[in-house]
């Protein structure tokens, strides 16, 4: 730019010499401006030419998407609907507030006979990963509950599915369709992608085929569907809307690193936050729903919670990574192999947790029947624990917890927010809670409390304060009173499970 700038200072400086002497109009001087606008452009894009030979990614996007857009596949699929009948009721009763006359000068036309089915159709993207056996990689979203799924190839080439099997906990589908000529994108290893690396976006956005978007990874391991699901998301800022889902996230070797799958946006466009789940989950549920049909998942028998500072103080551990066990399932895998309520689980099969999602991840993709080691804190010490686990069962809906209609005195614990009472066998039974649970049931919350915060409600028993179990209203207020100003750590039972929280009592207003 500088090159050019005095390459055309001359001709300005000569516009400026005849403008003194009078010698150049108005229309010379546009003419020698617009002279000095183009010979700058012209030698920019000079140099344009000289820059564009250092390009490396250009050559190297360019690559990827010639290698990896034969495997992209465009995924239709259509749905049968029952469409409801048309309610008479309603043409009757039209008929006795207007009579035969419509409001409108002439006759009530009859109602229509609506169809009593249609067809629904939907649209997403895929990636062929095997094409020897013709196995496509898409999302359970895009495929889930379809009559008929049509698979467009790169070539036009039309092919409706042999089979399609469906894992919804990780919104994960395998379609299988047989024809030949087929060209596959290779899995790479989801583990080796680092937050910085490049990654291309590919899919049918809007039903605009053959799209690539580019963009970095943002960030590993998210959940972004909420419980339920077993997810390991890679975020990027490539762009992915409607249409992209199911389609591949791959790296600069061209290898696939995730199945596009999810944005975050408040508009429903790309705006910058996509997810895709990692490969490597992938694979695993893949292979699983190819041999097997379906996907079968560890299970230990635990409800754990992620600890706060607070909490892991409480606890006298070394810091928060890990996964605190609130609950022990009787009879199951952690129960056989020692573990308690409070124990707080650092590692499962020699692998380092650093919170709740990744202990579900591990636990899920161990088979079932292997006996793995489990390291966890416990009164300040760790211990190596052995379960076998077994197959996770079908999950059970939460049930909410009621607020209890409370006939007994209730004790107002006011610097902490809260009022409870003794449980009794009535309430035990109202609550739907075992007959072993005792403790106090909370009553009422103040909703400008700490407790609020925390996410106390009426309906909640609480069993313990600190390290002591509580049976008694009046137990229970003394131990708050003991506990002073710094808080103490409470255990919480509901008809779902339990869990920790450490609660302070609320300061008083400043005057």
């Amino acid at each position: 730019m500088r090159q050019s700038v005095r390459q055309w200072a001359p001709v300005g400086a000569l516009a400026i010499v005849l403008t003194v002497m009078g010698l150049a109009g108005p229309s010379m001087l546009r003419q020698m401006a617009y002279a000095v606008e183009t010979g700058r452009i012209q030698a920019e894009r000079d140099q344009l030419v000289e820059l564009s030979k250092q390009d490396t990614l250009s050559p190297l996007f360019r690559a990827i998407s010639r290698v990896v857009q034969p495997a992209v596949v465009e995924i239709h699929i259509t749905r049968r609907v029952q469409a409801p009948a048309v309610d008479r009721d309603l043409e009757e009763l039209l008929r006795r507030h207007f009579g035969e006359d419509w409001p409108f000068g002439r006759p009530m036309p009859p109602m229509p006979d609506l169809p009593r089915e249609y067809f629904a159709r939907g649209l997403g993207s895929g990636v062929i990963v095997d094409a020897d056996e013709g196995y496509i990689l898409t999302n359970c979203h895009v495929v889930a509950g379809a009559d008929e799924v049509e698979v467009i190839l790169h070539d036009g080439r039309k092919i409706i599915a042999e089979w399609v099997r469906t894992d919804k906990q990780t919104d994960l589908a395998v379609v299988k369709i047989a024809t030949d000529r087929l060209i596959d994108a290779p899995l790479g290893d989801s583990d080796l992608v680092a937050v910085g690396d490049w990654v291309l976006a590919f899919g049918s956005p809007r039903g605009l085929r053959r799209t690539v978007t580019a963009g970095i990874v943002s960030a590993k391991g998210r959940q972004v569907n909420g419980p339920g699901m077993y997810e390991d998301s890679i975020q990027t800022d490539a762009a992915i809307s409607r249409g992209n889902s199911g389609g591949p996230l791959v790296n600069t070797l061209g290898e696939v690193i995730g199945i596009n799958n999810a944005i975050a946006s408040s508009s429903g466009g790309s705006e910058g936050i996509g997810f895709a789940i990692s490969s490597n989950m992938a694979a695993d549920v893949m292979s699983q729903l190819i041999e097997t049909g379906s996907v079968v998942r560890g299970f230990l028998g635990v409800m754990i919670q992620d600890v706060d500072d607070r909490l892991a103080g409480s606890f006298d551990l070394p810091n928060t990574d890990g996964a605190l066990i609130s609950h022990v399932q009787p009879d199951s895998p952690a129960d056989k192999a020692g573990l308690q309520p409070g124990d707080f689980i650092v590692s499962v099969d020699g692998k380092p947790l650093r919170g709740v999602l990744e202990l579900r991840r591990v636990v899920a993709a161990i088979r079932p029947g292997e006996a793995v080691p489990v390291e966890a804190y416990r009164d300040g010490e760790k211990m190596t624990f052995e379960a076998q686990l077994v197959a996770q069962p079908d999950s059970v809906a939460d049930a909410g917890e009621p607020t209890p209609e409370v006939e007994q005195e209730q004790a107002p614990v006011p610097d902490y927010g809260l009022k409870v009472a003794t449980l009794d066998e009535s309430l035990t039974r109202r609550l739907g809670l075992g007959p072993d649970v005792t403790g106090v049931v909370i009553t009422e919350v103040s909703p400008t409390s700490e407790a609020a915060q925390v996410g106390l409600r009426a309906g909640m028993v609480i069993t313990d304060v600190g390290d002591d179990s509580v049976t008694t209203a009046e137990q229970f207020t003394e131990l708050l009173d003991a506990a002073g100003d710094e808080g103490v750590r409470l255990r919480v039972q509901t008809r779902s499970g339990a869990r920790y929280v450490f609660l302070a009592p609320t300061p008083p207003p400043e005057e």
